[in-house]
């Protein structure tokens, strides 16, 4: 396919240039061609230079007809010489007949006019001594046009030169940018990524500037999500290691007593087996939440997203969770939406976010007070908003993955998710697009 002509900006712009540069070096051309004529037309009108220059004009022709011995008749060698001298025009008279003028051998020029007498006033004319007879020039000059022609040159040759310089400062001015660019990304390639680019004017080297700053900021974004990631992996496995040791610990203790018998009754005996049936569940929930970590951090962002009705998808997975907690005392207050609206999730993906929050309301949560529920539209947006007290009498003992579990699935949805604790009341808020 091929390109449009002037699709670009530095196309658009190199045209302007190429225009006004013209324009001014046409204006430089007719103001040096005015002021020159102007110079010439008053040197000329107040000094006899012309004269002058005539006058050994004649000096000269004379010279070259005594020095060649030209008779009247050598017609080649005077046209040889008015040829030499190409600002001069030569009529011979001999007896006031016109015997030579220009292009004289020229068939098609009719001069017959001017043999029966001088054409030019006979104070004009000129004797000249030939070697066969004597005879009368007259010898029109134009040496003004030698001069004037020496001036359209220079003119021509200054308006080019503004021409060039013109559009040399654009491009240069381009060059130098495209240079600056070269060093900074050097800068760049060095490891300084908190340098930014310069940005100059609005076309397509701006352009290419702006996105090499959009990927300097996407790049260095990516190492901090790198670091975060390596810091959070590195905390989870300190607490995990943590809390894998301590039941693990205590379940080898249990089946050493039980393999070696130093248990002293039954009653013990079944104690010990109760014990570690509790330790092997424990390390069991924490592997499988770590198993989950892993899952949810270390597999690509794409979910397999569906419609739903946004209003019955909510209540089912609300009630789904109160039906869990109701066995409890948990007690609750919801505030629904009236807006009709759907959502495209992925059901499996938001369920385990809805489990992972009830799940911590069921552990931590004080039952005593109501848990608030409340989701509404706004703004093309989905907002819910879950709030419950603390019991703080039930010890904290979470590694926080199921949050970053969350938080991470929500992304996926290009949503978001924020956890706050205000004194002892926990809220989580949940956004997310919708379609109306």
């Amino acid at each position: 396919m091929n390109r449009k002509f002037l699709s670009t900006k530095l196309e658009v712009k190199l045209i302007i240039s190429l225009i006004f540069s013209f324009i001014i070096s046409v204006f430089i051309f007719l103001l040096a061609q005015t002021l020159g004529e102007k110079l010439l037309n008053n040197y000329f009108d107040k000094t006899s230079f012309l004269t002058n220059q005539k006058i050994q004009a004649i000096s000269e022709f004379k010279t070259y007809v005594i020095d060649n011995n030209l008779s009247i008749n050598d017609y080649d060698k005077i046209k040889s010489w008015t040829r030499k001298n190409k600002y001069v025009n030569l009529f011979i008279y001999k007896d006031n007949n016109l015997v030579y003028y220009p292009d004289k051998n020229n068939e098609l020029t009719n001069y017959e006019q001017y043999k029966e007498r001088p054409i030019f006033a006979s104070d004009t004319l000129v004797d000249i001594s030939f070697t066969d007879t004597n005879a009368k020039i007259y010898m029109e000059c134009f040496f003004e046009y030698k001069y004037y022609y020496i001036l359209i040159f220079f003119g021509v040759a200054i308006s080019l030169f503004c021409f060039i310089l013109l559009i040399l400062f654009f491009i240069n001015k381009k060059i130098t940018y495209i240079g600056l660019l070269e060093n900074e990304i050097k800068i760049l390639e060095g490891g300084d990524l908190t340098y930014q680019i310069t940005i100059d004017s609005n076309d397509e080297l701006s352009s290419l500037a702006q996105s090499i700053n959009d990927m300097r900021k996407s790049f260095i974004e990516r190492l901090e999500n790198e670091d975060e990631a390596k810091l959070a992996n590195s905390e989870l496995i300190t607490a995990l290691s943590h809390d894998l040791r301590t039941p693990l610990t205590a379940l080898v203790g249990y089946l050493d007593i039980i393999e070696y018998k130093k248990y002293k009754t039954d009653e013990a005996f079944n104690q010990y087996i109760h014990n570690s049936r509790e330790k092997a569940y424990q390390i069991k929930y924490l592997s499988d939440k770590l198993f989950e970590y892993f899952i949810v951090f270390n597999t690509c962002d794409v979910l397999e997203l569906e419609s739903f009705n946004g209003n019955e998808l909510l209540e089912q997975l609300i009630q789904e969770q109160i039906f869990m907690l109701d066995n409890k005392g948990f007690l609750f207050n919801i505030v629904s939406c009236d807006t009709p609206f759907f959502l495209e999730v992925n059901l499996i993906s938001i369920r385990r976010v809805f489990d992972n929050i009830f799940s911590n309301i069921s552990k931590y949560a004080d039952n005593s007070k109501a848990v608030k529920v409340n989701y509404y539209v706004e703004n093309r947006k989905l907002f819910v908003t879950i709030e419950n007290k603390i019991n703080n009498l039930k010890p904290v003992a979470s590694t926080g993955i199921g949050l970053k579990t969350c938080k991470k699935i929500i992304e996926t949805h290009n949503g978001k998710i924020d956890a706050r604790k205000t004194g002892n009341i926990f809220g989580v808020k949940i956004t997310l697009n919708i379609n109306i």
